[in-house]
């Protein structure tokens, strides 16, 4: 039994959906099919039901995929902790971040982290946290750094890095930057640009103001494109103070009724933290201070 055909079936099973599946690993579809195949004649089982080129699980192949994810998971913990009984010379960690909090956190990681971890290269994604979380739980990533209340998610560990507020963010010619603390009454009958559906960013803010709906006149991915609309007073956003640098001529204005965040660092429950993780997991609990202390004083 080939690791790579419990992948690819896994990758069958999330897409139902052979073409989908190869497209996903880059893998040519016959070699998908064939693996497939491979894995029904070892088992002597058939693990999917064909019906007008439609695919879906068979009662054993719903238990067939369980033992699978347990192997996987099992196998990829074993391969991790191997690399770490040697010294291994170039490690790659993939790191997924929303965009909203990348705009503020890539230069807190880049350059300082690999040069003081020249074995251990960072792989960044630009991914919502609701996204980001499922690709997390299915192994493309090791990290992902979001932003969530104080709701937990049990299929992860976590370590809090730093709380912080949402803030509404203006042209210096609206009215409202004017003003102390913005109400939802006031941000309401404003145009307002937010990160799209699928964001912890668009969930916190929506449910915010469920009895008061914002008048959304864009979803926009790009930290530029919303930059560009508020500082030309096209409409106004709420979201973190860091998010704009400097040179942005954008007001940032307190909330009435404050949106509070934490952002957390997230790792799959269960795996087996390697070294090179332990000293991202470290370094990023302290890159607040400025202060990177030595990974084995943060596990002791």
């Amino acid at each position: 039994m080939n690791i790579n055909h419990l992948r690819y079936f896994q990758e069958v099973c999330k897409y139902n959906n052979i073409t989908k599946a190869s497209e996903a690993v880059h893998v040519s579809q016959p070699s998908i099919t064939a693996a497939i195949k491979e894995l029904e004649n070892e088992l002597g089982y058939q693990l999917f039901n064909r019906v007008n080129n439609r695919i879906s699980l068979t009662d054993d192949g719903a238990a067939f995929l369980m033992k699978a994810k347990e192997f996987v998971e099992a196998y990829d913990n074993f391969h991790k902790e191997a690399l770490d009984i040697g010294d291994k010379t170039h490690i790659v960690l993939k790191v997924g971040i929303p965009a909203v909090l990348g705009t503020f956190m890539f230069k807190k990681f880049f350059p300082s982290f690999e040069l003081s971890h020249p074995n251990i290269r960072l792989q960044m994604f630009e991914i919502g946290t609701i996204a980001g979380l499922k690709k997390l739980n299915e192994g493309g990533l090791d990290f992902l750094i979001g932003a969530m209340d104080d709701a937990t998610y049990p299929q992860c560990d976590s370590r809090l890095l730093f709380r912080t507020k949402f803030g509404l963010a203006v042209s210096p010619k609206n009215p409202l930057s004017q003003v102390d603390f913005a109400t939802k009454e006031m941000i309401s009958e404003q145009p307002f640009v937010i990160f799209p559906k699928g964001s912890y960013h668009y969930t916190s803010i929506t449910a915010h103001f469920k009895n008061r709906p914002l008048n959304i006149i864009m979803e926009a991915s790009q930290i530029s494109t919303i930059k560009y609309i508020v500082e030309n007073n096209y409409g106004v956003t709420i979201t973190y103070q860091e998010s704009f640098d400097s040179s942005a001529n954008i007001c940032h204005v307190p909330l009435a009724e404050p949106i509070n965040a934490n952002v957390n660092i997230l790792w799959r429950k269960n795996a087996y933290i390697s070294n090179a993780m332990k000293a991202f997991i470290t370094y990023a609990s302290t890159i607040e201070t400025g202060n990177q202390p030595k990974v084995e004083s943060f596990w002791d």
